[in-house]
């Protein structure tokens, strides 16, 4: 602001002096443009913004020639830029044409409208079984079920296993806070997972005050049950309130308070046994497609278990043992990667790090998705271990780093790769509906593609942007420790690109 100001009383000058034969600026021209980095300096220096910890990189988006850095190589949080090096690594390794299959394997197929033995789900931890990808878990299950009709078994004689060995059992990062862990942007998954790991609870008020409410929730309903009600109905007019709390050791969701007659109320909630809740949910989806399984569910996790035909539980589907008898096929990763990075989505990100140790290692773990991770990043676009540490896929942990030089290289990489179009798009976009950009930086449609990022006292915004001259930069801006309102931040990071449009 005091450098504008200072532009328009020199302009203002200018204008008021005579021209002619002088060699002074003629009338009505302005000042020349400054150099891009006095100008990206005047507004971190502005207080308070001086007291913030800011990491810029802006460089040739297709050259990767620096432009401007300020603390390149220091090492940032970054909240959800963490989900840069992710999808980057998931379009480089898997590439955008991957897609994952929930497999039903029979060491017999059917016969007679029935499998003779047992059946085996493989669950190679598909992230779009439900909402965008599906209308709900319930149709995506419901789509698996047909799909079994359809090859011939309304019966299986044995029993329904479903095999979640090929990835570990833990749920949680280690780095997430206890806080995290009751929003639906703390919600994890597994080898089989449904619905973004959520639940949708709906309250409703009974016909009379005194009568319990009726609780329903999706998609796991009936047994068994991840929820349990305490809800009363209260006399209209008076005051309603309904909240969750989880009990760790029943893995259950306690809803409870009061509601009025007839009035309905809807929360979502991370399901905190997910495995249990899309195995809930798939019993249930059978059901209701005619299926019987009449030896029941089970659920194998133990990886070396030994199951028919010679295999072990994590392996079915190398086992020379298994026949295939039905499966349902993910969309493509370029897909899934547009619904991480546009809307933020954690869930699914956390799934792609895991489904990384699954393809490229021995389990689906976060360790070894980081290590796969790692090596590309090593080994494809040059950057050393020193630039990062990963603990989590989609940024919720504040103990992630990253230097904001690692980022800008990673988007000049993935530009030069033949998916680099697909990553490009997949980035949020102002105006986008359901983007991260939605209500922000109005007047750069079609020129800015970018991730954004916020935690406490983290705020970050990284990616492509096009000037006005024509030429395309990519850039990365990470800023913590600002003890300031997140859209004061937000706010100065998005005067900085607008600074950075203008040109060099």
């Amino acid at each position: 602001m005091r450098g504008a100001a200072l532009t328009a009383v020199l302009v203002f000058v200018c204008e008021g002096c005579a021209s002619a034969g002088t060699g002074e600026r003629p009338r009505g021209e302005t000042l020349p443009l400054p150099p891009l980095g006095e100008r990206i300096d005047a507004v971190l220096s502005e207080p308070p913004f001086d007291r913030v910890s800011w990491g810029v990189v802006v460089v040739d988006a297709e050259t990767g020639r620096p432009l401007y850095e300020r603390s390149a190589d220091l090492l940032f949080i970054p909240g959800s830029n963490q989900k840069l090096p992710v999808t980057v690594a998931a379009l480089g390794l898997l590439g955008p044409d991957f897609r994952w299959e929930t497999t039903l394997y029979s060491s017999t197929l059917p016969t007679g409208g029935a499998i003779p033995g047992d059946l085996y789900l493989a669950g190679r931890g598909d992230p779009t079984l439900g909402s965008p990808f599906h209308p709900s878990a319930r149709d995506a299950l419901s789509a698996l079920a047909d799909s079994l009709v359809a090859a011939g078994a309304r019966r299986v004689q044995g029993r329904l296993f479903v095999d979640v060995a090929a990835w570990d059992s833990t749920t949680v990062p280690d780095s997430w806070m206890v806080e995290d862990l009751p929003a639906t942007a703390g919600a994890t998954g597994g080898a089989f997972s449904v619905g973004q790991g959520e639940i949708e609870v709906v309250v409703e008020g009974a016909a009379r005050p005194g009568e319990a409410a009726v609780i329903r929730w999706e998609p796991g309903e009936p047994a068994p049950s991840f929820v349990q009600g305490d809800v009363v109905t209260v006399p209209s007019g008076e005051a309603s309130e309904v909240s969750a709390r989880f009990l760790p050791e029943s893995r259950k969701w306690v809803i409870e308070g009061t509601i009025g007659p007839g009035e309905t109320r809807a929360v979502a909630l991370p399901a905190r046994d997910p495995v249990g809740v899309a195995v809930s949910a798939l019993e249930r989806a059978f059901a209701d497609r005619g299926v019987s399984l009449e030896g029941g569910v089970a659920v194998l996790r133990d990886a070396e278990e030994t199951v028919a035909a010679g295999c072990t539980a994590g392996r079915v589907p190398s086992c020379a043992g298994m026949l295939r008898v039905t499966g349902l096929a993910s969309p493509p990763l370029a897909e899934v990667v547009a619904e991480v990075l546009g809307p933020s989505q954690n869930w699914t990100a956390e799934q792609l790090v895991r489904t990384l140790g699954a393809e490229t290692g021995e389990t689906g773990s976060w360790a070894e998705g980081f290590a796969a991770m790692e090596r590309y990043l090593v080994e494809s676009v040059g950057l050393s271990p020193d630039d990062w540490s990963f603990e989590d896929g989609s940024g919720l942990s504040n103990h992630n780093l990253l230097s904001p030089r690692a980022l800008a290289a990673m988007l000049v990489h993935a530009g030069r790769q033949p998916w680099g179009t697909i990553f490009r798009s997949a980035l949020a976009e102002p105006g986008e509906e359901g983007s991260t950009l939605e209500s922000r930086l109005p007047g750069l449609e079609g020129r800015l593609f970018a991730k954004t990022g916020s935690l406490s006292h983290v705020n970050s915004l990284s990616g492509y942007l096009t000037l006005d001259e024509g030429d395309d930069v990519a850039f990365s801006v990470l800023s913590n420790g600002a003890n300031l309102p997140a859209s004061a931040v937000r706010e100065r990071i998005d005067a900085l690109i607008r600074e950075i449009a203008r040109g060099r």
